[in-house]
């Protein structure tokens, strides 16, 4: 990496009821061998009698502690980064743990290409409440390398968001294409990353496991995904009219957008896309028909899920 060039990363952990696993995530957050660093631990209003209050305490001047009233991951990171000096932003979620090469891995990449306007991502695996890994492998979204800013949001489009822990966004991003959305509960990552590449930030990618993501039964994605089908809502009125103007028959990106919709049951939301679609002369007959046959997919994916849970996943645990 060029040593003349080390702007500082703001690691920033959102925090509520954290007192559990925290200590985890600000400890590997402390360990990054990229030395120009801060760490921000934003307490989202915790009522755990004081815990998580104590436990960041317990840090003194080693991180900066912020305490807000409750409002949600979104208020909490937009605070953090309210506060941060750094020149990059970096989410750690207070469950989750860094490898101690994350930020230095991310930060070579971007060296190397030439601190142009990109984010940059990194693999993650899987862990258990016990920090055991689950996952053999990473999941693979890219090569490594520069990917434009085309190819990262149709395969964002295409197969979902990516994970926020595992990237590495310069600040100036946020004055570009705004703070995260306070009104979304369970996608405000999705938006976020949408935005980013539909205001033409390249992804650089590397394949170093270098984020490690905890799964545990407390988390939103497990107690929350009713808040899913709203969220999906109020992101495509965002971003319909951004996509319309970006798209045409050949690169389609509100087809794109709508069919993710369609297999995630968002009936809504597809029938703003079709709307739009058939104004700006995108979408033809055969569009539509496909985007009902998905649609009615979606509407019964979840059931089928639960189906094949009962009937291979539990009985197989049950068994073992």
């Amino acid at each position: 990496m060029d040593s003349m060039w080390t702007p500082k990363v703001s690691i920033i952990i959102p925090v509520y009821n954290g007192a559990n696993y925290m200590r985890e995530a600000i400890d590997s957050a402390l360990a990054q061998t990229y030395e120009n660093i801060e760490v921000i631990v934003v307490n989202d209003g915790s009522t755990d009698q004081g815990e998580t209050d104590r436990v960041a305490r317990s840090y003194g001047n080693r991180i900066i502690y912020l305490c807000k009233e409750n409002g949600g991951v979104s208020s909490a990171l937009n605070h953090g980064i309210r506060h941060m000096s750094g020149t990059y932003f970096s989410w750690l979620s207070h469950d989750d743990v860094y490898s101690p090469e994350k930020i230095r891995h991310q930060m070579d990449m971007l060296a190397a290409f030439n601190k142009k306007k990109a984010v940059a991502l990194c693999a993650h695996v899987f862990i258990n409440e016990k920090s055991e890994r689950l996952s053999k492998k990473a999941p693979k979204r890219f090569t490594e390398g520069v990917h434009g800013w085309q190819k990262t949001l149709k395969e964002m489009l295409n197969h979902g968001a990516f994970f926020g822990c595992a990237l590495l966004i310069p600040k100036e991003a946020f004055t570009e294409c705004g703070l995260f959305h306070e009104g979304l509960r369970f996608s405000q990552d999705a938006l976020m990353w949408m935005k980013l590449f539909l205001n033409q930030y390249a992804l650089v990618y590397n394949e170093d496991e270098d984020v490690f993501s905890r799964i545990h039964g407390k988390q939103l994605t497990q107690t929350g995904r009713a808040l899913f089908q709203k969220d999906s809502l109020t992101i495509g009125q965002i971003v319909i009219p951004e996509l319309v103007c970006i798209s045409n028959r050949k690169e389609n990106y509100l087809y794109l957008f709508a069919q993710k919709n369609a297999k995630n049951g968002n009936r809504s939301v597809v029938k703003a896309c079709v709307q739009a679609g058939k104004s700006n002369k995108l979408f033809g007959l055969q569009h539509t028909a496909s985007l009902q046959l998905k649609l009615l997919y979606g509407n019964i994916r979840p059931t089928l899920r639960k189906v094949y849970y009962h009937l291979f996943v539990k009985a197989k645990r049950d068994k073992g």
